[in-house]
């Protein structure tokens, strides 16, 4: 008697201390009843207390990888997460394109949980202009929301009147500043709400124009080590599983609430989550 289980890729650097990236990725699909494969794009030296030292991978090893998981196992979903330079992010859209990758969950990761810059400054134009065109659903942070609105300002997108007249900071702002990027972008954007003051609530905004809330309560948890690793790739096996996005993103922040409710509590800074919470 054989079985099959919905195959799923992620395109991301690997974390040597285990908590986000590609190592965080595994653990999520694994955990969301995928199977996960993999297409590192960088190796890093990293522990809970920060990243030090980052090496990518050569452009042709990174688009061999792509085209070997495809050729064999075609992903019915492809997560990507960290990619700091122009011509990796150059040969996964090629790759992607040529290869017509669906339900693909980007998250535009600009800088660690510890602070430490993640992307050179000319790849975040890359990234846009290149990857966000093939993306099913970009999965930002506020922070990083606010950094890519103003980059579609510079772009021509009309600019924005926050509350407090600086930045993102209420529930308003970001579904004004989803829709700003959905339509300057034209994919679904999902602007995470746990950078906010008050709770860890999310709002999808779609090019339709359809807004979903995702309601959250903020979980007492330093240890947040991969937190966007965890909810793209979840996103992404609920989409290789067949539910539609709003129900996808739902499933996801409910396993990620689990995992940081989990309190696991692991090094010397903020630490990773249990992504095997729902068997302990």
């Amino acid at each position: 008697m054989t079985s099959t289980l919905p195959p799923v890729l992620s395109i991301a650097g690997s974390d040597s201390s285990g908590g986000a990236g590609i190592q965080a990725d595994l653990k999520t699909m694994l955990a969301n009843g995928v199977f996960g494969m993999t297409a590192i794009a960088a190796l890093t030296a990293q522990n809970t207390t920060g990243v030090r030292m980052v090496t990518n991978t050569p452009p042709d090893m990174l688009a061999a990888q792509i085209d070997a998981v495809f050729e064999d196992i075609p992903p019915l979903a492809v997560k990507i997460g960290m990619v700091s330079s122009v011509e990796l992010i150059d040969g996964i859209a090629d790759r992607l394109t040529f290869h017509k990758a669906t339900n693909v969950v980007l998250d535009p990761v600009m800088v660690a949980t510890s602070g430490a810059k993640l992307i050179e400054d000319d790849a975040i134009a890359a990234l846009t202009s290149q990857l966000f065109p093939l993306a099913t659903v970009i999965t930002p942070n506020m922070p990083e929301t606010q950094a890519l609105c103003d980059l579609a300002v510079t772009q021509g997108a009309q600019p924005i009147n926050y509350d407090n007249g600086e930045s993102i900071s209420t529930p308003a702002d970001m579904t004004v500043a989803g829709h700003l990027l959905a339509d300057h972008f034209g994919c679904a954007v999902l602007v995470k709400g746990g950078h906010g003051t008050q709770d860890a609530s999310d709002v999808l905004v779609e090019p339709n124009g359809r807004v979903t809330w995702f309601t959250g309560h903020r979980v007492d948890n330093p240890n947040t080590h991969g937190t966007g690793c965890t909810l793209s790739s979840a996103i992404a096996s609920h989409l290789a599983l067949g539910e539609d996005l709003p129900t996808a993103v739902d499933h996801a922040k409910l396993y990620l609430t689990g995992a940081l409710e989990a309190q696991l509590d692991l090094g010397h800074g903020s630490g990773p989550m249990d992504h095997a919470w729902r068997w302990r």
